[in-house]
């Protein structure tokens, strides 16, 4: 499944970079998420919980971010395995200004696997769940930026360590 659209939040880019970096605003804004525990530079080990129609299952698995332009690009990539099969994500986003002050646009594609009982519940409903979830994502961190006083250079140098 392939999934891409462009969002956007209400903080400037180098206060939404940070977040995206930060171990406690990506477990409050990836849906599902009950733990994300670091074992190295930006990666993690990581416990989703999902629910996909009848289906649901509760993934353990690899969640690592690489920078691909600093302050500009990064890729997730979300490998998990449950009861019920195996799910990846290999997901990239671009931060760019919003389309107004203080505001960042989040430009994204994500490519989307499942294997398992949950491949059989069809194209039209796995799209539909996937569909949810990012907006649910995207929802969720604008509302972590909002709800968190961020000290952008503090940010920025904490993102960098």
């Amino acid at each position: 499944m392939r999934f891409n659209g462009v969002r956007q939040v209400q903080a400037p880019i180098d206060v939404v970079w940070a977040a995206l970096h930060d171990r406690e605003v990506l477990r409050v804004a990836i849906p599902g998420c009950e733990r994300l525990s670091p074992v190295g530079h930006q990666r993690y080990a990581a416990t989703l919980a999902a629910r996909v129609g009848p289906v649901a299952d509760t993934y353990r698995g690899d969640f690592a971010i690489e920078d691909l332009a600093d302050g500009g690009g990064l890729r997730v990539l979300v490998e998990g395995r449950g009861r019920c099969g195996q799910l990846n994500l290999d997901l990239r986003v671009e931060l760019e200004d919003g389309r107004y002050g203080d505001t960042t646009s989040l430009r994204y594609e994500a490519h989307a696997g499942v294997s398992g009982l949950v491949s059989r519940l069809g194209s039209a409903t796995l799209t539909v769940a996937g569909g949810h979830l990012t907006g649910c994502f995207f929802r969720d961190l604008d509302r972590s930026l909002r709800s968190f006083r961020y000290d952008a250079p503090a940010i920025r140098t904490a993102a960098l360590a």
